[in-house]
């Protein structure tokens, strides 16, 4: 196709799921806790980046294409995803779900760091697992948007 001398592919406005998309759980305020505990521990830009890619690259591939990055389950049908930070970072352990809706969604329920073997806060097991009873009830409380 010709518009005004430009070349239209027919294919420039396909929009591409993502087989395995992943959400963030959002507050009552209506924020999203993933990116407020970001902001809350100053994880560096650079840091978050990667987080993102590693988002990106499991939304098109799933576990079978990025093992290692989910793990667990740490508590009742809580797992931890595994953002290795480069020295002097932080190392991101954002807690999980899977669905709680479908069989092939991720839901970040709350944000963890790992020092020390020790995951903190000591409360984000239980914090995650009373995140996923709420979405439960609430489908409303979870939103797919880019973290970076």
């Amino acid at each position: 196709m010709r518009y005004n001398n430009t070349i239209v592919n027919n294919n420039v406005r396909v929009i591409f799921l993502p087989r395995w998309p992943i959400y963030c759980f959002v507050s009552r305020r209506g924020e999203n806790v993933i990116r407020e505990w970001l902001d809350a521990e100053k994880v560096p830009r650079t840091q978050i980046a990667n987080f993102q890619a590693k988002i990106d690259s499991f939304e098109r591939g799933g576990p079978e294409l990025n093992p290692g990055l989910i793990v667990g389950p740490v508590a009742k049908d809580i797992y931890k995803m595994k953002i290795k930070g480069n020295k002097g970072h932080m190392q991101l352990r954002p807690m999980l779900c899977y669905g709680p809706f479908g069989n092939t969604d991720v839901t970040l329920l709350v944000g963890a760091i790992e020092k020390d073997s020790k995951l903190r806060p000591e409360n984000c097991k239980s914090q995650a697992q009373e995140n996923r009873r709420t979405l439960i009830a609430d489908r409303g409380r979870r939103r797919r948007e880019r973290i970076a």
